[in-house]
């Protein structure tokens, strides 16, 4: 349907061409330049994930239903808690942890370095950092407590947002975005696609099980982990050559 959409605007682009949102709508809807579709997707995702995080913000500064709901979520999780999955996600946490963050952020740095892929390492450190910083930029404005009684082992700093969710998202979402680049097969595809979204999902849901987190807590280190990922797939994907656009590059 949007492939049809996009042929009858060019069919009939030579009687509206002094039209320039004509010419624009074509543009965005383009699939064959990441400056079209792809570019116009990403800005929606980071519109809609910005606009999500402040009704978040918004409604558990305003004490609404969603506190409500957190603490039913927490306190339903504490009684639900086994020995054995505490301890399976207590190990699993740490892959969002800021220890975890270093190792993979030097790591990733080194293979990317003996790949030349120079702008790559540059993106990695730009969203880490970048992400980071509003997170405790985060945390010291709502200044929310942990929860309450709950917590399967100490944690310290303030809740909101979860920098775990928003680590895991962006820098396990950005390796994920990277790999599946990488592969021509789409079964392939599927599966790293996949294995990124479960092991992220993982981490979030280990904040609110081991009672270090709130269920907002985690929605909203989520969605500031995926705004970070967004600019960082535009700032790659994204590359001007003479003043114009390129075309959406092949997977490698």
């Amino acid at each position: 349907m949007l492939r049809s959409l996009i042929r009858v605007l060019h069919r009939y682009a030579p009687v509206t061409r002094s039209y320039r949102v004509t010419r624009w709508l074509v543009k965005r809807l383009s699939t064959d330049r990441f400056d079209g579709l792809p570019l116009t997707v990403l800005l929606a995702v980071l519109v809609v994930s910005l606009m999500t995080l402040s009704e978040i913000a918004e409604r558990i500064v305003s004490t609404s239903p969603m506190v409500q709901i957190d603490m039913a979520f927490s306190r339903l999780l504490f009684n639900a808690r086994s020995a054995r999955i505490s301890q399976f996600l207590y190990g699993l946490t740490y892959l969002g942890s800021a220890y975890a963050t270093v190792f993979f952020l030097l790591l990733g740095s080194v293979v990317l370095w003996f790949q030349r892929k120079r702008r790559h390492i540059l993106v990695l450190w730009l969203l880490v950092v970048g992400m980071a910083i509003t997170v405790q930029a985060g945390k010291r404005y709502f200044v929310r407590p942990r929860p309450a009684q709950v917590g399967y082992y100490t944690e310290v700093g303030y809740s909101f947002p979860s920098g775990h969710s928003a680590t895991a998202m962006t820098l396990h979402g950005l390796v994920g975005y990277w790999i599946v680049r990488g592969r021509r097969r789409i079964r392939h595809r599927l599966l790293v696609g996949i294995g990124t979204i479960i092991l992220i999902g993982l981490v979030g849901f280990s904040r609110i099980y081991l009672g270090v987190h709130y269920l907002s807590d985690v929605l909203g280190g989520y969605l500031l982990g995926l705004s970070w990922l967004v600019v960082g797939i535009v700032l790659l994907e994204w590359q001007p050559r003479n003043g114009h656009p390129t075309e959406l590059p092949p997977a490698a």
